[in-house]
């Protein structure tokens, strides 16, 4: 019968494309009866090709997309350009190998056979109603012969030969189908030549734990499915011919990819291995390249640091980038920008990538300037945009950096206390960015010392617009409250260059006390003999000027790190994960201090090497409080954890 099918089927599409060219091959009667047959053939087995004349429709126009949420988490994949970190993360185990196809992910739904509901996948729990737009795409099967319920996921893609039509009035594939699916006019989405690749079977043959087979079950229900491999790493490894294979599937195909995706095929096992909030943990995806987005350069700014550091921003015509809207990305330097950009003007020409999905940097730019024509240039910064003091260039670990020569520039100041007071720092709660601005500029505040005179500026702050009394007291209290913090945290917050938390923990190994920082300092004691500490950093405690940090420390009750050598409080060979709120700690970063200077680990999450699990809601459905419950791992609380290695 399904042969029948789709002997009709094409059959009748030829016939069809030759009675628009104006030659037939078949009278009127002749296609009717034809049409009816394959329609009641269609009807008797539930199989229906998505191409089949019997489903072509109406066109649908909607007023608004609507929102929906999603019958299951559409989360995104965890990526990586190392080889070997996808190597280390199958683990030995069985996968697929699939391209990742590079337009927007759409889920669709079927219940009996029939198409009920597609969306797009949004922020992962909330997506939009696309399904006026679905039933009109050709590679999606308005009807199936599964019974029940199906869910499959998939990306809508424009194929690259497709895209030739649209070419000269839109960017990339990838853009231009994300918006076409997203249209509101049915009609117009059914003229962009859009294409539907399924990648998941979500729900549906639930008895069958291959997702190679599921993949195989969705090709053989009329679904065009993503080109795969099933690689078994100890039988046969993953190599360059498979890699080969794949990207030629995705040139005759003629598909949009930006890498491919390593999935376990144990589907149980996959499952068991969780999820973050971002991604699930049963796949990774291997990224060639970062796709580069071409746009104009408008503009150049600069923002300035806590040392007096002017980094130049490049402002440029607004570019979608993963779902983004991207307008600036930072050159770093003056060395980067003279690189990057050669002369840079206004309507210049660049292209523009997010580094590793995140950050926005320029790949290229064109730096030819043509003999005889205008361009108004874009001349590095003369004066700083905080003080309006000269700046100049110096010379900074073989790179050229813009600095503000003013000692006492506004600018570096209001970073300087930004970054004291913030969380890098004491933490000290209302103490904003925006606030310290008005401070300064009510010239309250000059240096770190005035942070803790404040209280006498009180009544007269509770005056001030956009305060009160309630909010200057819950401020003085922060303030009081930063008064007694660990030196970690103190020598983080002083701002020596290159020394942030990370590095003030590794300096805690070696230091007993900011007294014995100061001596160490003074005697050029050798820190670049210890791990971590290079050249860079060694210059940049002994050149860092200590004297505002010596006046602040005064005002403070420093919490220095205890050397414990009793065997009863050992934590030697345990290994802990903290979540949730915290009550006699002042952030979680606190505890594994604790934890570390006993000899304990700290990790950031659950496994089979994980000794408790501290929460103090044991009866959280958090991720990791279902890990630890799924590898027999103790959840005790906070207090619990302290008592049992006397640690109160």
């Amino acid at each position: 019968m399904e042969e029948r099918i789709k002997y009709l089927t094409d059959l009748l599409v030829e016939a069809w494309e030759m009675y628009d060219l104006g030659t037939p091959i078949m009278s009127d009667r002749k296609w009717d009866e034809y049409f009816f047959e394959l329609k009641e053939l269609e009807k008797k087995s539930g199989f229906t090709l998505p191409h089949s004349p019997t489903q072509r429709i109406v066109y649908d126009v909607v007023n608004s997309l609507e929102k929906v949420e999603h019958n299951h988490p559409m989360l995104s994949l965890d990526k990586t350009k190392s080889m070997d970190e996808v190597k280390s993360f199958m683990n030995n185990q069985q996968y697929v190998a699939m391209l990742k196809l590079d337009g927007l992910t759409c889920s669709l739904r079927y219940l009996n056979g029939v198409l009920v509901s597609a969306e797009t996948r949004g922020d992962g729990k909330i997506g939009e109603n696309i399904l006026h737009n679905a039933v009109v795409i050709p590679s999606i099967p308005k009807s199936i012969s599964y019974k029940g319920e199906l869910v499959v996921d998939g990306e809508v893609i424009c194929k690259y030969n497709d895209f030739k039509t649209f070419e000269e009035e839109y960017k990339n594939p990838r853009n231009f189908a994300a918006g076409s699916i997203r249209l509101l006019d049915a009609n117009e989405c059914g003229l962009r030549k859009l294409t539907f690749v399924a990648w998941d079977m979500v729900k549906g043959y639930e008895e069958n734990n291959s997702f190679a087979n599921r993949l195989y079950h969705l090709s053989q229900l009329g679904f065009e499915i993503v080109p795969h491999l099933v690689i078994d790493e100890e039988e046969e490894p993953y190599t360059y011919d498979d890699e080969t294979y794949l990207l030629n599937q995705a040139d005759h195909y003629h598909y949009p990819i930006d890498g491919i995706v390593f999935k376990f095929n144990d589907i149980e096992y996959g499952k068991k291995q969780g999820q973050t909030a971002h991604h699930f943990k049963n796949a990774i995806a291997y990224k060639f390249f970062d796709e580069v987005y071409p746009t104009t350069l408008k503009s150049i700014e600069y923002t300035m640091g806590r040392t007096g550091k002017l980094t130049p921003i490049a402002i440029f015509d607004t570019i979608e980038i993963d779902g983004a809207e991207v307008s600036r990305a930072s050159l770093h330097n003056i060395s980067v920008l003279k690189e990057t950009l050669g002369r840079p003007y206004v309507g210049q020409k660049i292209e523009v990538y997010k580094a590793n999905q995140i950050i926005p940097q320029i790949y290229s730019a064109d730096k030819n300037i043509e003999e005889g024509k205008e361009y108004t240039f874009i001349h590095i910064q003369q004066t700083c945009p905080c003080c309006g003091e000269l700046t100049e260039i110096v010379c900074e670990n073989d790179s050229q950096v813009l600095m503000c020569g003013n000692p006492i520039c506004d600018g570096k100041l209001i970073n300087r206390l930004d970054h004291f007071c913030g969380k890098k720092g004491l933490d000290i709660k209302g103490l904003s960015k925006a606030t310290l601005e008005k401070l300064i500029e009510w010239n309250w505040v000059n240096n770190f010392t005035d942070i803790f005179n404040l209280a006498d500026h009180a009544k007269e702050w509770e005056e001030k617009p956009g305060f009160g009394e309630k909010s200057v007291k819950n401020i003085l209290t922060a303030i009081e409250k930063a008064r007694d913090c660990d030196l970690e945290s103190f020598i983080s917050a002083i701002g020596i260059p290159l020394i942030g938390r990370t590095m003030a923990k590794e300096l805690l190994k070696f230091i007993d006390s900011y007294e014995d920082l100061r001596l160490k300092v003074h005697n050029k004691y050798p820190f670049w003999q210890h791990d971590g500490f290079a050249e860079s950093k060694h210059n940049a405690l002994i050149c860092f000027n200590y004297s505002e940090a010596d006046d602040v420390y005064k005002h403070l009750k420093i919490n220095n790190p205890q050397r414990v050598n009793n065997l009863e409080q050992s934590l030697d060979g345990i290994t802990v994960v903290i979540t949730g709120k915290l009550v006699n700690f002042k952030n979680r970063g606190q505890l594994e201090d604790l934890i570390r200077s006993h000899g304990g680990k700290t990790s950031s999450s659950v496994s089979k090497n994980t000794t408790y699990l501290i929460n103090n809601d044991n009866k959280s459905t958090s991720a990791k409080n279902m890990s630890a419950k799924k590898l027999n791992v103790p959840v005790i609380t906070e207090e619990e954890f302290l008592t049992k290695y006397s640690l109160v």
